[in-house]
Order: structure tokens, then sequence, then C-alpha cells
């Protein structure tokens, strides 16, 4: 846990970071600033694949499921600098977007994975099964034909191929449970081929 003057001492001290580092360690200071009111920011969406696809995948913003979006609200916007635009708050200096799309997470709270960096902070991901299925569902929703031909659908080629023999990070039983439950099993099963 930290407190704020601590939070904004440390948010000065990440503009000499790249910018995957800036935003994974943006959320680290604050998964460690909310510790004291129970509130866990849990990475998804494109932070999540570039941490699982080991800095391959790229994006330009974070996204956390997390209750207390009001209290995200005013850190962010009275204390850190960052200014509102519809559902994100953006900060130049940083160049960091913050996006909270959802109070709940879709997938298993058991599969999100506890992650310490190296200067001692720790951030929440979701699970590599979870990102997998999302991703796998973008991509019928983009390309209902033929789903291979999306981004989404590599990146989440990648992200198995990458983990799949990993069992303590992927696990394949639950990836082909969760799979059958969103009805994109038979692509799953494909890759097990």
């Amino acid at each position: 846990m930290i407190h704020l003057n601590e939070l904004k001492d440390r948010f000065h001290e990440l503009k000499h970071l790249s910018k995957h580092e800036r935003m994974v360690h943006v959320c680290g200071l604050l998964t460690a600033y909310f510790q004291k009111n129970n509130i866990q920011p849990i990475i998804v969406g494109g932070l999540s694949v570039e941490i699982y696809t080991r800095n391959n995948y790229t994006t330009y913003d974070i996204d956390l499921v997390t209750d207390g979006r009001d209290q995200f609200d005013r850190l962010l916007t009275n204390e850190l600098g960052f200014i509102k635009e519809g559902r994100s708050w953006y900060h130049e200096e940083l160049e960091i977007s913050i996006e909270i799309p959802d109070n709940y997470l879709e997938g298993s709270s058991d599969k999100v994975i506890e992650m310490e960096l190296e200067n001692g902070l720790v951030i929440y991901v979701i699970g590599v099964e979870d990102i997998i299925i999302h991703r796998l569902e973008s991509a019928i929703v983009s390309h209902p034909q033929n789903p291979e031909w999306s981004d989404d659908y590599d990146w989440a080629q990648r992200m198995f191929q990458i983990h799949q023999h990993d069992r303590e990070m992927m696990d394949l039983d639950y990836l082909l449970h969760a799979s059958k439950k969103a009805q994109i099993d038979h692509i799953i099963e494909k890759w097990l081929i």
C-alpha cells in the first residue's frame, strides 16, 4: 500500500521508462494505492495481450476492470493530472490513456494472475485463457465466416502457442470448458491437433 504523496512522487519518475513499462508501472502504482480500499484493478484488453505475448503486441491504452470508478476518477483527475475524455482518462506527459470498461471481469477471477514487477509493485492480469477467448470472440464478430482473417485470431493463437505447455500459466481443461460455453471450442480443438 502506498499513500497519495508517494504515489505522486513515483508517478513523476515514470517519464524515463518505455511506453510498456510506464503502463505496467502505472497499473502497479494504482493497485498499491487502492489496496487500502480493497479495490483490485485487473488488466484486461490490449495490455494483457501485450503482457502475454511478451511485448510483441502493442497497445496504446490501459483497460482495467475494477470497482470504484468514482474513486479512480477523483484520483486520476484531481490528483494525478489526467484529463477525462468520455469513458477514458488521458495523461499528456506520460502519454497514457486509461479506460474502465466494466466493474466485473468477463472470465474467471480464479484465473487472474498476480505478477510482481521488478520494483516490487504487483499487478493483476486477466487469465491468459480468458483473453484468448475474448480475442477469438472478437475475431468471430468481425469475420463471422473466416475468423482466422482477423488480427484478434492471430493474437489469440500466438498467446496459445506461447503458453500451451506452461501448466502454471495456462489451464487447458479450463480453456476448453470456457471456450465451449463461448461456442468457440472448435477453434481451440483445432489448435490442439
